[in-house]
């Protein structure tokens, strides 16, 4: 059994946030004209390894709990996420040389990938979590 460290509501919204401001540095970096500066690739990986160990977290937690509702809603985010792609070749052609493609690429790539593994966790937390505020007493 695993011990909730830290509430499952709370833990996707850090989750959440660390999905958004880790993609930032990959997305920084293939534009940025330069090499990036070295603390940018430290702060990238310490981004990435709080990413990652909360994402652990989370599906230990949620892992017993995913409901075939939680994977469907899941599945239609997923959908959803995955139209980015074209727009992702629409920038490759427009603006195909002026971005360092295996940053980008490398960078997305397996955040995109923990994202969408992740996605039926996420999506479970945020259900327990709303249905555990509605059955609570108004103090």
């Amino acid at each position: 059994m695993v011990t909730n460290i830290v509430a499952p509501a709370l833990l996707s919204r850090i989750c959440a946030a660390l999905f958004v401001g880790s993609a930032m540095f990959p997305i920084a970096a293939s534009v940025y004209p330069a090499d990036a500066p070295r603390w940018v690739g430290f702060a990238d990986v310490g981004f990435a390894a709080l990413l990652l160990a909360a994402v652990i977290s989370l599906t230990l937690q949620m892992q017993n709990r995913v409901r075939d509702d939680d994977k469907l809603t899941a599945f239609r985010i997923s959908q959803r996420f995955i139209s980015v792609i074209p727009l992702l070749l629409v920038l490759f052609f427009i603006a195909g040389g002026h971005v360092k493609w295996e940053i980008l690429v490398i960078g997305l790539a397996w955040r995109a990938w923990l994202l969408l593994y992740s996605l039926p966790y996420l999506v479970t937390a945020r259900r327990t979590s709303q249905s555990g505020s509605r059955h609570k007493m108004p103090t």
